[in-house]
């Protein structure tokens, strides 16, 4: 007769959780506002960073150049020339960009990997 073993257990394996880091999802969007102004809204559901990088460089741009930034939980609003900006918002902030014509560049969006986000 046989001798007869008992069954091996089998180990269930845990599903992998991932592990959201503050600032892991990033968006990014070009802009090149044609001959009208051209508005970008950023906004996340959890704490978010906006970078606006431009295509100005050069010491004193040109006249009619740039952009207006407002943060909607403020209701701070304000006009630069500047090629880098960088703003923070909180959850279910909006941060509000008016870009004229001329300039061109990227706006980067960085917020927790589980967050609605979305540059429009």
């Amino acid at each position: 007769m046989a001798k007869k073993y008992p069954a091996a257990k089998r180990r269930r394996t845990q599903p992998k959780v991932r592990k959201c880091e503050p600032l892991s999802q990033i968006l990014v969007r070009a802009f090149a506002p044609g001959t009208q102004p051209s508005t970008v809204l950023c906004k996340s559901d959890a704490d978010f960073l906006v970078y606006l990088s431009t295509n100005f460089s050069g010491t004193g741009a040109p006249p009619g150049w740039g952009y207006s930034v407002a943060v909607k939980s403020t209701g701070a609003g304000g006009g630069s020339a500047s090629p880098v900006y960088i703003v923070g918002g909180g959850p279910n902030d909006e941060v509000t960009f008016v870009i004229l014509p001329g300039v061109t560049g990227f706006i980067t969006l960085q917020t927790q990997c589980t967050a609605k986000a979305s540059i429009e």
